[in-house]
């Protein structure tokens, strides 16, 4: 692309030639590319593909109120000018994600560890129960449907699912007022034996 080509095609850019921009954006793509792989610390390439940051760059340069085309002298002032805005946005993310506790890079563990020629999973904690937290639930629950009848040992169990008072009457064919002084009346045993 020569000198008078490309000023020609800046002030059909300038004027929204879609045709001229598609031009610009495929001449200027490789370069801004370029830089972005150039400017991407590792810490960024497990989350980010360049060509993330080359669309940041092309929306920042030409969408909406960005920059006006004409203000670039030749072909070297635009790459010059898309370098330097890749630069700006891949620094921008990785202060983002290595300053700010909620995106810190450097607190990521990968998922899998490497063990001599093979990958291991790691252990994840689980938002699960443990084994033992189960059995002190079910030693708890043994403890309140000790003595009770077959539909309030069921109205538990139903409860403790996390079902509704209307619920668990419509299942276990009695009223919800009854449900519900039953399971007030475990509350209070539970209250009263300091349990959680």
């Amino acid at each position: 692309m020569n000198e008078t080509t490309f000023a020609d095609l800046i002030a059909q850019a300038k004027a929204g030639d879609e045709q001229a921009l598609n031009t610009l954006l495929n001449e200027f793509e490789p370069d801004v590319r370029l830089a972005v792989r150039r400017q991407l610390p590792r810490l960024l390439r497990a989350q980010f593909d360049s060509m993330d940051f080359v669309q940041l760059v092309w929306a920042s340069v030409f969408a909406g109120d960005g920059v006006d085309p004409s203000r670039f002298e030749n072909q070297q002032h635009l790459r010059a000018y898309l370098s330097g805005v890749a630069w700006n946005k891949v620094h921008e993310e990785y202060r983002r994600r290595t300053r700010t506790q909620k995106y810190n890079l450097r607190r990521e563990e990968p998922l899998y560890i490497r063990r001599g020629n093979r990958d291991e999973p790691r252990d994840v904690p689980s938002a699960d129960p443990t084994p033992s937290q189960n059995l002190q639930e079910q030693e708890c629950m043994d403890q309140l449907t000790a003595g009770r009848s077959g539909w309030e040992t069921e109205a538990l169990r139903l409860r403790s699912e996390g079902l509704t008072f209307d619920e668990i009457a419509q299942r276990v064919g009695v009223n919800e007022r009854s449900v519900r002084r039953l399971i007030d009346d475990a509350r209070q045993r539970m209250e009263q034996r300091q349990w959680r």
